[in-house]
C-alpha cells in the first residue's frame, strides 16, 4: 500500500509499506512512473486533517509518559510525523531513559505504529537523530551529540532544502563538515536561520518548546503493571496519586481548587476527569470522595475498554492553604458548607452553584445579589436584621386599614383575601439612597403583622417626601 497526493509536478507517493518498498516504490518518485514500473498497487489518498487529529490524539495518549509534549511536521509535504517529548524527571519511573523509550516504542507497535525514538540532550540532535540516525532507539549521553550527529547529513538539522541544496554544492554534506566552520560567514551565506539551527542542535543555542498541553505545577502520575477497569480500583489510585501531591502542596502552604485526572486506555485513548472545589484541601479523603461523585455522574460515559494502564493527576489551580493546628478532639467547623458545594458540585457542575452575597445596602431587594457558590461571601461584618423566609419578586398591592395614617395597619385584603390583623410591630423607617438619583423619592415604613390565625407578612407604607396622608401599601414578604 502507498499514500500518495497532488503536489507540484502531479502526483507523488508520499508513503510506502514494507511490501511497497520491496518492489522497489520510493517516497517522492511519481504516481505514474510507480504504476508504470510496478504496475497494480493499493493507492490511498493522503489525508492531512486526519493525520493531524491522529497526531494530536497520540499527543495526549504519551502524556502518560511525560506531561511535556509538542506534535511536529517535518515539511508541508512530507509523511514526517513525531512528537517531541521533554523527559527530564520521568524517566526513572521507567527504569531509566532506556527503559522509557522501549516501553514507549513497544506501547506504540501494538497501535500497528512504526516508530523511532531517540533521546538527547537537545531537541534538534534528537528530532535529527530519530528521522536520519541508523539506530531505532538511540540513547545519546548529555554533552555528546556532536559526536552522534557528526556522521548525519545536513538535511537532519530542519533546514529548507534550498539551503542543503547549497550547502551539497559546496561539498558540505555532513554535519561534522560544518560544526566547527566559523559562524559569520556560514551566517552570510547561508543565512542566519542554518546557523541557530546547527547551534540548537549542538546544545549552543537555547531553543524555545511549547507543549501542547499546559504546565502543571503540581502532578503526580502512575504507570501500572497490569490494567484496571472498576471504578473501586480507579479511587485507589486516585487516592494513591492524590496522597503523592499532599507534601509538595504542604511544603508550599497551597491547597487544590482544580483538579484533572487523566486515565489512559490500552487502546490509546483517554479520559479525563475535572474537578472544582470551592475552598482550596490537601485532604485525599475529601478529594477521591469527590471524584467518586463525578464518576457516578458521568456513569453514562463511563467506557474503561480493555482497561487503564496509566493515570495522572494535575492540580490545575491552586490557592493558599497554611499549616492549621490541630485540636486535640477532632472536629471540622467552619468548612462543612464548602464540603456540601464541592459534593454538590461534583454531581450538578460547580458552575451551575449559586449563594447569596451581602450587598452594601439597607434596601431589602438590593441587600443580597446571587453569586457563584464557589466565592464564599463573608458575613462576619455583616448586620442581618429580620427579614422574611419568603421573599416576594416584586412588592404587590395591598389594601390596608389604620386608625391613624401614619399607624400600624389594623385590617388589609391582599390577593383577594382579607385579613385581621392580631399583632404589628414597627415601623422600620427605610430612606432611599441618597447617592440614586430619583425624581420623586419615596420613604417606606415597614411593619411585620400577625392575623388572628397566625400568619405572619411584612407590609410597608410608600409615602412621598411631605406627604402623610395619601400612602399606598405593600406586601413584600411572608414569614415561615
Amino acid at each position: 500500500m502507498v499514500v500518495a497526493a497532488s503536489v507540484s509536478g502531479g502526483w507523488r507517493i508520499l508513503a510506502a509499506d514494507a511490501q511497497a518498498k520491496a518492489l522497489g516504490v520510493v517516497p517522492g518518485e511519481l504516481l505514474a512512473d510507480v504504476r508504470a514500473r510496478v504496475g497494480t498497487l493499493d493507492i490511498r489518498e493522503a489525508d492531512p486533517g486526519a493525520d493531524r487529529e491522529a497526531l494530536i490524539k497520540l499527543a495526549h495518549w504519551s502524556a502518560c509518559f511525560s506531561p511535556t509534549i509538542a506534535p511536529w511536521k517535518q515539511e508541508p509535504d512530507a509523511p514526517e510525523y513525531g512528537l517531541t517529548l521533554d523527559i527530564e524527571g520521568c524517566a526513572h519511573l521507567f527504569g531509566g531513559e532506556d527503559g522509557l523509550a522501549r516501553c514507549l516504542r513497544e506501547r506504540l507497535q501494538h497501535f500497528g505504529l512504526t516508530a523511532r525514538i531517540a533521546v538527547a540532550g537537545t531537541i534538534g540532535a534528537a528530532h535529527a537523530l530519530a528521522r536520519f540516525g541508523a539506530q531505532e532507539i538511540a540513547i545519546v549521553p548529555s554533552g555528546e551529540e556532536e559526536r552522534a550527529l557528526a556522521p548525519l547529513p545536513v538535511s537532519a538539522l530542519r533546514i529548507a532544502n534550498i539551503q542543503v541544496a547549497s550547502l551539497h554544492r559546496l561539498g558540505l554534506k555532513r554535519i561534522g563538515d560544518v560544526a566547527h566552520l566559523p559562524r559569520a560567514p556560514l551566517a552570510q551565506r547561508f543565512g542566519a536561520g542554518f546557523v541557530e539551527r546547527l547551534d540548537q542542535a549542538l546544545g549552543r543555542m537555547a531553543e524555545p518548546f511549547s507543549p501542547l498541553l499546559p504546565p502543571a505545577a503540581y502532578r503526580a502520575q502512575a504507570v501500572l503493571a497490569e490494567p484496571i477497569c472498576s471504578q473501586d480500583h480507579i479511587l485507589v489510585l486516585a487516592r494513591r496519586l492524590a496522597d503523592e501531591l499532599t507534601p509538595a502542596l504542604l511544603r508550599d502552604g497551597k491547597g487544590a481548587r482544580g483538579l484533572r485526572l487523566t486515565l489512559y486506555r490500552v487502546d490509546g485513548a483517554t479520559k479525563e476527569i475535572s474537578l472544582q472545589m470551592a475552598a482550596a484541601s490537601r485532604d485525599g479523603a475529601h478529594i477521591v470522595n469527590l471524584f467518586s461523585l463525578r464518576l457516578d455522574a458521568l456513569a453514562e460515559e463511563y467506557d474503561a475498554g480493555f482497561g487503564f494502564e496509566a493515570a495522572r493527576l494535575d492540580v490545575m489551580a491552586w490557592d493558599a492553604l497554611p499549616p492549621a493546628q490541630e485540636a486535640l478532639v477532632a472536629e471540622r467547623k467552619g468548612d462543612n458548607f464548602s464540603l456540601l458545594v464541592d459534593r454538590l458540585g461534583s454531581r450538578l457542575g460547580l458552575q451551575n452553584l449559586v449563594r447569596l452575597k451581602p450587598e452594601d445596602t439597607h434596601i431589602p431587594e438590593r441587600a443580597v445579589v446571587f453569586a457563584p457558590a464557589r466565592d464564599a461571601p463573608d458575613w462576619s461584618d455583616v448586620e442581618c436584621p429580620s427579614r422574611p423566609l419568603l421573599m416576594l419578586p416584586a412588592a404587590e398591592p395591598a389594601e390596608v386599614t389604620a386608625l391613624l395614617p401614619e399607624g400600624p395597619p389594623r385590617q388589609f385584603r391582599w390577593r383577594g383575601v382579607h385579613y385581621a390583623v392580631a399583632h404589628a410591630e414597627g415601623p422600620e423607617r427605610l430612606r432611599p439612597e441618597w447617592w440614586r438619583k430619583q425624581a420623586r423619592p419615596r420613604t417606606r415604613d415597614y411593619y411585620t403583622v400577625e392575623d388572628e390565625a397566625g400568619h405572619r407578612f411584612w407590609l410597608y407604607r410608600e409615602m412621598l417626601a411631605g406627604d402623610d396622608v395619601h400612602p399606598c401599601w405593600y406586601v413584600h414578604g411572608v414569614f415561615a
